[in-house]
């Protein structure tokens, strides 16, 4: 179900390794194992790119669009 807000939990751990991760689960409140069950939902994703954004220090629709 949720393959976008499971795309970005990758893009997360692939840039910013496990330290990036587990704080990206703690700001979202949501382990990676329950975003990939839900349903991508347009305001959860906002809140997902929103947060990873700020854990990279980058915009990550460009690693969303590969």
């Amino acid at each position: 179900m949720g393959q976008v807000l499971a795309k970005i939990y990758k893009i997360v751990e692939e840039h910013g390794g496990t330290p990036a991760r587990i704080k990206f689960a703690s700001v979202t409140g949501l382990p990676k194992k329950d975003a990939e069950e839900m349903k991508d939902k347009p305001e959860v994703i906002e809140q997902f790119k929103a947060a990873a954004d700020e854990i990279l220090g980058c915009d990550i629709d460009q690693f969303l669009k590969q």
